[in-house]
């Protein structure tokens, strides 16, 4: 059972300086990690991007990303690149991202399970010459994002706004706190530190569909708001709760636009 992931782009950085200029960038390590899902920020350590990186040699990364953020991606990488040794292709003609639940039978660039939750399937890079001899299981990854709750970057943050350790970063394993600097680190390490995190994820589900629920709705408690609508899929979403103001309100009517729906914390937490 697999699903060809046809909103994604594959992306090939190289060169001698390919691994120090993605180090300074990303929030995750390089050094640690030869496969590992990561993210950009701004200096104020608000999301830009988010993407899995797969380390082939010292002088040459894949990178799995969403195809409505990959241009934007590649223009900002340019703009950093300055006189370091480092080019960038968009290999999206040649390759597919397939999610499977299990290690694929075909014959694949990379495999590997998902590096941010144990219970999600197998990400892979194929060609796309490769003849599948079933068909591809529409919404296999959508029905595991929603189930666990998993965040992704430009379907649940705001771009150049969100802070990505209230939407379980460190937990998914989308940051080091052991790696040297890169851009945005001082706000993320702070917000760690001072024990500021105070907004975090929530699964959200109900008994009627949600599909229309925008990043604008807001979740009422009683009659007070405690967050907002990231993302919905059938009758499940994602939620970014201020914690305090649910735990507050856990026995009162919750609801976004008047639909009665029932918020629990993610398994991952």
């Amino acid at each position: 059972m697999y699903e060809i992931l046809t909103n994604r782009s594959v992306l090939e950085i190289a060169g001698i300086d390919a691994g120090k200029l993605l180090q300074n960038l990303i929030t995750n390590d390089l050094t640690a990690n030869d496969y590992c899902y990561t993210y950009m920020l701004n200096n104020q350590g608000r999301y830009l991007f988010d993407f899995f990186i797969i380390k082939l040699s010292s002088e040459k990364f894949l990178i799995d990303i969403s195809q409505t953020i990959s241009a934007q991606f590649i223009e900002k990488l340019l703009m950093y690149k300055l006189r370091a040794k480092v080019e960038c292709f968009d290999l999206s003609d040649q390759y597919s991202i397939i999610y499977s639940k299990n290690k694929p039978e075909f014959t694949t660039i990379f495999s590997s399970q998902d590096p941010r939750y144990q219970q999600l399937g197998v990400r892979s890079i194929v060609n796309k010459a490769v003849k599948f001899v079933s068909e591809s299981q529409p919404d296999l990854y959508l029905n595991d994002k929603y189930n666990f709750a998993i965040p992704d970057g430009d379907i649940d943050l705001i771009h150049a706004k969100s802070i990505p350790v209230e939407y379980g970063a460190e937990e998914l394993g989308a940051i080091s706190y052991d790696k040297g600097c890169y851009i945005g680190q001082e706000v993320i390490s702070r917000t760690k530190y001072q024990g500021t995190i105070r907004k975090k994820i929530f699964k959200i589900y109900a008994k009627t569909d949600l599909s229309d629920k925008l990043k604008t709705n807001e979740i009422v408690g009683g009659s007070k708001v405690i967050g907002r609508v990231c993302s919905t899929y059938k009758t499940q979403g994602l939620a970014l709760i201020r914690e305090e103001n649910y735990f507050a309100c856990s026995n009162e009517l919750i609801t976004v636009d008047d639909i009665e729906i029932t918020l629990s914390i993610p398994e991952w937490r």
